[in-house]
């Protein structure tokens, strides 16, 4: 299926030699995103160049929690440049530059997030504290793109820093200074011109991570696969190498990589059926996967309830 009129603008659109964004097309075509995707992804004369990073995506409105992400919305209009067959070798340059730029950004993060760990936490407090970086930054795929912050409305400069901070026990006083210690500078971080910068951190010990690799709810689930994709970035490594170590001798990496193969079928098997039939976009499953909802992380899925109602 194909909107002949929309491959024509589209056409009209691109630049003689170079490649477009996902996101430029449909703010020039008037966001119409699965009309705008469908004739994309059929066309006969158009290419489209992919360059992100999938991962698991766990999603508790979902059959078996595991979806694919990026959604396949959010993986048109932010890593895909699209030419056409002519501009093909263009196209794989841009996308390549634009890999890089994502590259960088999280890099930048990175270092971001190592310089406010530094400045709330005086070196005997992470010496008790192993530190890890989650999300887009620790896969190189963060970026600068204003958007809201959830909470405040604040308007912050691209992708959030998540942070997991691991203690040895369930020490609540060490993990109240920790907090306390984080918290106002999150703040500056937050509403500060020059920085705009969302930091989320949770504070877990070792026996949490014993307790959630049972692997049962969607936030133990999103728990134990933050902490295996994290990248260690300050503090105590032999806490980030033990809590690794609690969740190597469960089932709970090899449940999160059977998850993993099911969310990446069902996304070829959705690509395709939408690509084909037009009207599965108004079933709610398929919906579900293609179009990008608020992804919440673990700190926000501290109470099942919660967990239940957020997602």
């Amino acid at each position: 299926m194909i909107d002949l009129d929309i491959e024509k603008k589209i056409l009209e659109f691109l630049p003689a030699d170079g490649s477009v964004s996902g996101a430029s097309v449909c703010a020039a075509l008037g966001e119409k995103y699965f009309d705008i995707w469908q004739t994309c992804i059929n066309s006969q004369v158009l290419i489209n160049i992919d360059f992100a990073q999938y991962y698991l995506r766990i999603d508790a409105k979902i059959p078996g929690y595991a979806r694919l992400s990026p959604s396949i919305l959010r993986d048109f209009l932010t890593y895909n440049r699209i030419s056409t067959l002519d501009n093909a070798k263009v196209a794989i340059q841009d996308s390549e530059r634009k890999r890089q730029y994502h590259r960088e950004v999280s890099q930048q993060k990175r270092e971001t997030a190592a310089r406010f760990i530094l400045e709330a936490l005086d070196p005997e407090i992470l010496q008790r504290t192993g530190v890890m970086i989650a999300g887009d930054v620790c896969r190189d795929m963060a970026h600068e793109v204003e958007r809201p912050e959830r909470s405040t409305g604040e308007m912050v400069r691209g992708s959030d820093i998540d942070l997991i901070f691991i203690i040895e026990t369930d020490d609540q006083g060490l993990k109240s200074e920790i907090e306390n210690r984080l918290l106002p500078l999150k703040s500056v971080y937050l509403r500060h011109p020059s920085l705009r910068e969302e930091i989320d951190f949770i504070v877990n010990s070792l026996p949490h991570y014993q307790d959630v690799s049972k692997f049962e709810t969607p936030s133990q689930m999103i728990s134990c696969k933050a902490a295996l994709e994290g990248q260690y970035i300050a503090g105590n490594r032999n806490l980030v190498a033990k809590m690794r170590g609690v969740l190597a001798n469960t089932e709970a990496a090899c449940k999160i990589l059977e998850m993993s193969e099911i969310a990446f079928s069902e996304r070829i098997h959705t690509v395709e059926k939408l690509r084909k039939q037009p009207n599965a976009i108004r079933r709610a499953s398929e919906r579900r996967l293609f179009y990008f909802s608020d992804e919440i992380w673990e700190f926000m899925l501290e109470n099942e309830k919660l967990s239940d109602e957020i997602l």
